[in-house]
């Protein structure tokens, strides 16, 4: 057993909590031979909650259910233990001491030319990323890799060799503190600066490799390919991705930008070149609705406070620039509707503890909705938080089922900045 594998599985096993968890996940690895999809805790016992809430650094108590997603668990378990190479899979063979993954080669009569030559690269590619890529590749020809299949029947040495390349590429993402331009990322992978870019020749394929890696849908937008680049420790596009800020300090700081107290436009690209930020005080406000970030301003002048405005949602931008901030509390209000309060678990899943949902008890929720209201869409009615707060909120508006723009609240944020900063 790798030594790596041995010390995670040593202290699963010498660990309370883990036991039912690890063992769910055992059973939807082995349906998917993949970190895919979320198991559902449903009735956490004590040390069950302890135990998940010291491994993610999130409050997990009190809760009557806990989702956690397979490659969330990974991504954590790699980064606690520093081990980057080790799988999900190979900790949960070595826990359950069962295989997690069925036989390699799928029945090649009833296989693509395609599919069947992608198989054969599957031991090259054995307990990598790359390996779950190419078995999704295989098994999926006559849609999502339809494109790939057809070009194999055109020219089946060039398709290949993309394949391999992109195999290549997805084995050597890893988290890194400075993000690599997607330019030189491709140079060195494939010898052209072009080929991994959006419409470029691995482009499309390189980002459903990162989609299957990170357990997300596949981006349909340019800003979610951004974000999705990001996700991978590489920059691409980056004045597409932006997000409004103002009093930001640290490597930010300029006399210009001092003596006129503006709010600024920071692109992804601007955002990378630096290394740190700091917040006055200590403490990030962050306003999703860009109307009422533009109210709370012009009530707050002469305040020294640090305000962010996601104006294109969650981006690259916006959580690159979170990220450089070192021990901040962030503070967020986001709209009292289904969006703003994904919005809001976002940041809590991300940032944990550092996290405080602010104006969103049931009292500003009412507030917000005493005058003009609308009611609330249904597209986000299966939504689940993983936060309690949110979480109750959440339960309180669905059963209301109305909505309104939190204006009312603005005076109520700018007296709540003025305390907090003090």
């Amino acid at each position: 057993m790798d030594a790596q594998v041995e010390q995670i599985v040593n202290f699963f096993k010498t660990t309370s909590g883990f036991g039912r968890v690890l063992r769910t996940m055992f059973d939807m690895y082995v349906q998917y031979e993949r970190a895919f999809g979320a198991v559902r805790l449903e009735k956490p016992r004590t040390d069950e909650e302890e135990a998940l809430s010291k491994f993610f650094g999130r409050d997990y108590y009190n809760q009557a259910l806990i989702r956690i997603g397979l490659a969330d668990f990974e991504r954590q378990m790699c980064k606690n233990f520093m081990a980057d190479d080790v799988s999900l899979g190979d900790v949960l063979e070595q826990y359950i001491g069962k295989p997690v993954r069925k036989a390699v080669l799928p029945n090649l009569k009833k296989s693509t030319p395609f599919a069947s030559e992608v198989v054969t690269l599957l031991s090259k590619y054995k307990n990598t990323p790359a390996e779950s890529w190419l078995k999704e590749v295989s098994a999926h020809t006559r849609r999502t890799y339809r494109a790939a299949a057809e070009s194999y029947l055109n020219d089946s040495k060039s398709t290949m060799r993309i394949i391999r390349q992109t195999a290549d590429a997805l084995n050597n993402i890893s988290a890194r503190e400075k993000l690599i331009p997607l330019a030189e990322f491709s140079e060195t992978h494939t010898g052209s600066p072009d080929s991994f870019d959006f419409s470029g020749t691995h482009g499309p394929l390189f980002l459903k490799a990162l989609a299957s890696k990170f357990d997300v849908a596949f981006p349909t937008t340019a800003e979610n390919c951004v974000l999705l680049h990001y996700r991978a420790g590489l920059l691409s596009h980056g004045v597409l991705s932006n997000v409004t800020v103002f009093g930001i300090l640290g490597d930010f700081t300029c006399e210009y930008y001092n003596e006129l107290n503006q709010a600024h436009v920071l692109t992804l690209e601007n955002i990378s070149r630096f290394s740190r930020a700091s917040a006055h005080g200590s403490k990030v406000f962050i306003i999703e609705e860009p109307q009422i970030f533009s109210a709370v301003l012009a009530r707050l002048e002469g305040e020294k406070c640090t305000i962010i405005c996601p104006t294109c949602g969650y981006n690259a931008a916006f959580l690159c620039l979170l990220k450089l901030f070192d021990a901040v509390k962030i503070y967020f209000a986001g709209g009292m509707n289904y969006k703003g309060l994904e919005f809001a678990d976002k940041l809590y899943v991300e940032f944990g503890k550092n996290f405080i949902p602010w104006r969103y008890t049931r009292e500003d929720y009412a507030k917000v909705i005493e005058g003009e209201s609308g009611y609330l869409t249904g597209e986000k009615r299966g939504l689940a938080m993983h936060n309690e707060s949110l979480a109750s909120l959440l339960s309180h508006i669905k059963k209301t089922g109305r909505t309104a723009s939190s204006m009312p609240l603005v005076d109520d944020y700018v007296m709540d900045i003025k305390n907090i900063v003090q």
